[in-house]
């Protein structure tokens, strides 16, 4: 694996939005990690919006799911504990303390377009994507 993917990513691909589309184009030879949190995100929209699910299951063969909670765990601990203090952390919504967790696990940087979140949170490699492309 050498991306993880958040949500926001995952979206724009699937709409064919121009800044994932040519992220992905630039990319190919790369894999692509889906933390199971991404994984709930994604269908919970693709549901709420009545795609097929046989559509949205090939679309999301794009990438490897990431399942294994036993180092995701202690990282999203340790990330909680570090950054309780600070002012902006109960802006981030669980799921993205979850999704960065998984990163840092891994090692691997963040494919997102949600700088916001995602840009404060020391030694996550964050691959910010430019919506205006």
């Amino acid at each position: 694996m050498d991306l993880i993917a958040d949500t926001s990513f995952l979206i724009g691909l699937w709409r064919g939005k121009g800044w994932a589309t040519s992220f992905a184009m630039s990319n190919q030879g790369k894999s692509l990690g889906i933390p199971w949190v991404v994984l709930g995100e994604f269908q919970h929209g693709a549901t709420r919006a009545g795609h097929p699910q046989e559509r949205v299951d090939e679309f999301l063969a794009l990438g490897i799911p990431m399942m294994d909670p036993s180092t995701v765990v202690p990282a999203y601990a340790t990330l909680c504990a570090s950054i309780q203090s600070e002012p902006w952390w109960r802006e981030m919504g669980q799921n993205d303390l979850w999704i960065a967790a998984c990163a840092l696990s891994a090692g691997l940087p963040l494919v997102t377009r949600n700088h916001r979140h995602f840009g404060k949170i020391a030694g996550l490699q964050v691959l910010a994507l430019d919506r205006t492309v």
